[in-house]
């Protein structure tokens, strides 16, 4: 089980060594002849959950032993936002105890987390998911917003270069305005793309094109 009394280094932790263990795949360890497709596999979950907001982090006797990008974009804001939980760890025992949870040993654990409010709450866990004492997290950033990639509204939609930027931005939360102002265009000009991707994806309001977005996230 996680302990929360274990003293913290003041250094940020390595990596102390890469995991072949994977939250999706709890099997016994394959053969080298799998190897590339399984990390290839791998990839692309870690895609998809990242484009989502997910990040990963996997612990093993007090170390973060596997973390994902995103997983550790989530843990270094963490950090930066307490400064007595300056490092990796530091800030996973943060979002630990926040959550008001035990976490045992094997077990994968989903946590739905914001920095901005303060907030981590345990949504779900399986126990047993591992054979030996690592311990999966599997973070959801309340932040963050879903991203589709420009590729996938160009081939679903057919988005010029700059819809696609214009709606990419809008997935990111940003306004007309700022958009107008960032890309150096006129009001008039962004707002006609706008109503181009309207047109484009069949959808009335900007409410509803966003969440359109974030639906389509889930995709390569």
């Amino acid at each position: 089980m996680l302990n929360l009394s274990q003293a913290l280094p003041r250094t940020t932790i390595a990596l102390q060594r890469h995991s072949s263990e994977s939250i999706f795949n709890i099997s016994n360890p394959m053969s080298s002849t799998h190897s590339e497709a399984h990390n290839s596999k791998q990839d692309g979950l870690r895609g998809v959950l990242a484009r989502i907001g997910c990040g990963q982090v996997l612990l093993r006797q007090g170390r973060v032993i596997e973390l994902s990008p995103a997983g550790r974009a989530i843990l270094e804001r963490e950090a930066r936002a307490d400064a007595s939980h300056d490092t990796l760890y530091g800030a996973v025992k943060q979002l630990v105890h926040r959550a008001g949870a035990q976490f045992p040993a094997g077990s994968t654990s989903w946590l739905a987390t914001s920095t901005k409010e303060g907030f981590t709450a345990l949504i779900n866990q399986v126990a047993n998911a591992y054979s030996d004492d690592t311990i999966a997290l599997i973070l959801l950033d309340l932040d963050a917003h879903p991203e589709p990639s420009p590729r996938t509204l160009q081939r679903l939609f057919g988005f010029t270069a700059a819809e696609t930027q214009l709606a990419i931005e809008l997935a990111r939360g940003n306004n007309l305005i700022d958009i107008a102002r960032a890309r150096r265009l006129s009001r008039t000009t962004v707002r006609s793309q706008l109503a181009s991707l309207f047109v484009k994806t069949q959808t009335r309001r900007q409410a509803d094109l966003i969440a359109l977005l974030g639906r389509l996230a889930v995709l390569p």
